[in-house]
């Protein structure tokens, strides 16, 4: 059976009906477990899954709905999670972490709340690197407490959590120095289509030059990047932040050259002649904010700034006064 995860569809009710059953289940079992009858049910009837202010994710074991993750917004653009359910038939086979290991590949910046006293959930999601930020208790007694998660730098120059997939297009940057720049780019693969894997493929120097006219002309290349964020805001890290990725080519900023020698790059999946999703700029504004805490970046530039008539990326589409607002990077 083929495994997924996906957003229900709200054009199929028979989703939407297994959705509400599955939670209703769930929460039975949470209360037997807590002793509390008094939890509150995340929807009343079938109609309610998916509100506006809701993002329902669905684990399916082929054509089977045996998790749920519902994700709303916070004021600060980061993500809460409402929700994670697994079918009671369906636990202790990994569902919940794979939910959630979804997520944090796509949110860099998510809470979630439980019950003290559900101490399966409490373990799980410190495994999964969430944080205890506090408690506090509901009038009739009943402990919660709030965790956070927040990508993080690990001492390898890789962050914790994230997609590894390790290009060997890298050497030592010059006398070791920290980056300071933080360079953006788009790339597609073939240009103009999204998904697959032909973007890994080409930073680790596996890309079949026999699928598209396109890749033969472009299989010698040796290049790579720190970072991609796909469309849907999944993160990937192809080389350490300590390491010298090859992203920048014949460049020069602020009357230095060579900028791959005191930078990031950064990759988002897309082209010059159309807007990037709402996730890419959660990722990348998550991204920069954990790179930030451990390196001293001083600027966030496009490609175009940098090696100006020879490259366009990430081009007009890119929100530039959104990242620098919530980065605080000037260009």
């Amino acid at each position: 059976m083929t495994e997924t995860i996906r957003p229900l569809d709200p054009v199929r009710p028979a989703e939407l009906i297994a959705a509400f059953a599955l939670e209703e289940a769930a929460t039975r079992q949470e209360i037997g477990w807590l002793n509390y009858p008094a939890l509150p049910r995340l929807w009343q009837a079938a109609g309610d899954v998916g509100g506006d202010a809701q993002q329902v994710l669905g684990a399916f074991d082929g054509t089977t709905l045996v998790g749920l993750a519902v994700i709303s917004r916070r004021a600060d653009g980061g993500g809460h999670i409402d929700r994670v359910a697994v079918d009671p038939a369906q636990q202790r086979r990994g569902w919940g972490r794979r939910l959630l290991a979804h997520l944090l590949a796509r949110e860099p910046a998510l809470s979630i709340d439980t019950a003290t006293a559900n101490l399966a959930a409490c373990s799980l999601y410190r495994h999964m690197g969430f944080v205890e930020q506090r408690r506090w208790s509901t009038p009739d007694g009943l402990e919660l407490v709030r965790f956070d998660h927040r990508l993080a730098l690990g001492g390898d120059g890789r962050l914790v959590g994230v997609t590894q997939c390790v290009s060997p297009n890298c050497d030592a940057r010059p006398g070791g120095e920290p980056p300071t720049l933080l360079v953006v780019h788009n790339i597609s693969l073939p240009p103009f289509e999204y998904g697959g894997d032909a973007i890994e493929r080409l930073f680790t120097n596996r890309i079949d030059p026999s699928a598209s006219p396109f890749f033969a002309s472009i299989a010698q290349l040796r290049v790579s990047s720190h970072f991609l964020i796909r469309r849907d805001g999944e993160l990937m890290q192809f080389v350490s932040v300590f390491d010298r990725a090859w992203h920048a080519g014949v460049s020069h900023y602020d009357g230095r050259e060579r900028c791959n020698d005191f930078s990031v790059g950064v990759e988002l999946e897309g082209c010059d002649f159309e807007p990037f999703s709402e996730a890419q700029y959660r990722s990348l504004i998550g991204l920069t904010a954990a790179l930030s805490d451990s390196l001293p970046l001083t600027a966030l530039v496009g490609h175009q700034d940098i090696a100006p008539g020879r490259k366009t990326d990430p081009g007009a589409f890119f929100d530039w006064a959104r990242v620098r607002a919530a980065t605080g990077l000037p260009g």
